[in-house]
């Protein structure tokens, strides 16, 4: 199916592995251009080349951190009118600690990251999507938010202020063409769960064949979800097609989810 989204010009946020560079990748694919971000410059310009060669679309990098304000600035500044905007990333950097220990500023970071950051660009790319009468916002948040643990409140809370705003910005954008989801991944193959899997086995004296295996027998699927599965999931709600979905937190996670709602 042809997407209706050719030449159209689309950020994507931690474009430089894993769910991110899926989500490039399969953008380009449809013929859309891109201006990618990530914190890292090789990993990114590499994705950027692969992709550029692949299928011959403009794409352009930006090495900043979202996570401050001046990286989101610099990021706006170098593409202020997108058609796409695809947040991907931000996660806080205190993990497996007493939620009674948590400070202030691990609180603050982590909102900065994960509901400032995407706030911040959202706004920035707004205004300009609803004069053009076209505009998809995508977040890549987390299963998470559906049924959140007090040991990731890090990250679930903010998360969960940003699937507010986002609902207030869905509506008030709706009929100017202008969408604004979320999508909430559960377990996926990359390279961030490759790593998380190592750590795992590490501290269980485990081999990473069991860690994996006894991963992916949390969902009903029994496995984990490829990047290009969450890539196809990414690029239908970047289409033109669709223009009636929005406001939604939209689960891919194997049938993990154990609610109905």
């Amino acid at each position: 199916m042809d997407l209706g989204i050719q030449n159209r010009l689309a950020i994507v946020c931690g474009a430089s592995r894993g769910l991110g560079r899926a989500i490039a990748t399969r953008l380009a694919a449809e013929g859309v251009n891109l201006v990618l971000a990530a914190r890292s410059a090789g990993p990114l310009e590499d994705a950027a080349q692969a992709i550029r060669a692949a299928h011959g679309v403009e794409v352009r990098t930006v090495v900043t951190d979202l996570s401050t304000p001046d990286g989101r600035a610099t990021l706006l500044a170098a593409a202020p009118n997108p058609d796409i905007l695809v947040h991907n990333g931000g996660w806080p950097t205190t993990w497996g600690h007493d939620f009674r220990k948590w400070t202030r500023a691990d609180w603050l970071a982590a909102t900065d990251a994960m509901l400032l950051g995407p706030v911040e660009l959202i706004t920035g790319v707004l205004d300009g999507m609803i004069e053009r009468r076209f505009g998809r916002i995508i977040a890549v948040t987390s299963r998470f938010v559906k049924e959140p643990p007090l040991s990731l409140a890090l990250s679930t809370s903010p998360r969960l202020g940003l699937a507010g705003f986002m609902a207030g910005i869905a509506r008030e954008a709706a009929p100017y063409n202008v969408t604004a989801n979320a999508v909430l991944p559960g377990i996926f193959a990359t390279e961030t769960q490759v790593e998380h899997g190592h750590a795992l086995a590490k501290a269980r004296e485990q081999t990473i064949e069991e860690v994996w295996r006894d991963r992916a027998s949390t969902n009903s699927a029994k496995r984990f979800g490829t990047p290009e599965e969450f890539a196809d999931l990414c690029a239908y709600l970047s289409s033109a097609q669709s223009g009636f979905v929005t406001g939604q937190n939209i689960l891919i996670d194997g049938g993990g989810y154990p609610g109905v709602f």
